[in-house]
């Protein structure tokens, strides 16, 4: 499926018309027209704002369009020739055309992801060595590096196995966790107890932990030295 025809589909299912779209980037229907119909290719920083207006995962969006990329560079006029026919020479000098569109192709990539974030996308929360989980992470979501903290762990969780009603956390939300943040009382936190890993109120009480869950099978409290905090809920976003 074609970058534009990707887009089309997204907004034909959720019954938008161009307008609609076109009014949300604050352009014009032509230009939403032109997109849809892959006579012309967004830059690389249009697509954050793409993805708003078609409700669409940045990553998502990304994916598709790095393929566009790849697609046009191996399809450009200066590379139709009839292998058959042509000497030696000439698929030599078309392969290294087309090595040296696909590296500059790599290089606005790089670029890219110097200014944003890679993070790491799990299903369940990592409980143990979060370093090794991080590094073989195999889904993940590009977030502008500027309100990323330098060195932090930062990862994200869609929330299955450790809700957290109590705080408005339910299944199917999606949560960011840090694991290098400051801790304060009254912060949110996934805990590892020895009963199991909990999502709960930081409140430390002495040596102990109190655990401000509904959970079934969680203590009240448990001894700090015998608690593991996995990381800090910093942002937390609803399924609906």
């Amino acid at each position: 499926m074609s970058f534009g025809s990707y887009l089309k589909k997204q907004r034909e299912t959720n019954q938008w018309t161009a307008k609609d779209i076109a009014d949300r980037l604050g352009f014009s229907a032509s230009y939403v027209s032109q997109l849809e119909n892959d006579t012309r290719l967004p830059s690389q920083k249009q697509l954050g704002v793409l993805a708003n207006a078609y409700e669409v995962s940045e990553d998502e969006l990304r994916k598709q369009w790095t393929e566009a990329k790849i697609h046009k560079v191996s399809l450009s006029s200066d590379y139709k020739f009839n292998i058959k026919e042509a000497g030696e020479k000439r698929v030599e000098e078309m392969t290294h055309k087309l090595e040296a569109g696909l590296e500059e192709l790599k290089k606005t990539i790089t670029a890219d992801e110097v200014a944003h974030y890679k993070m790491p996308l799990f299903n369940k929360i990592p409980t143990d060595d979060l370093d090794l989980h991080l590094k073989h992470a195999e889904e993940f979501i590009f977030l502008p590096r500027n309100g990323i903290v330098r060195g932090h762990r930062i990862f994200g969780i869609r929330v299955f196995d450790t809700p957290f009603p109590e705080a408005g956390i339910i299944t199917g939300d999606l949560i960011m966790l840090d694991a290098d943040v400051e801790i304060n009382d009254g912060d949110i936190v996934a805990l590892k107890t020895p009963d199991g890993l909990v999502m709960t109120y930081y409140k430390k009480r002495g040596d102990y932990l109190e655990i401000a869950t509904s959970e079934k099978d969680f203590k009240k409290s448990y001894p700090v030295k015998e608690t593991q905090i996995i990381g800090r809920l910093i942002y937390h976003i609803k399924k609906y």
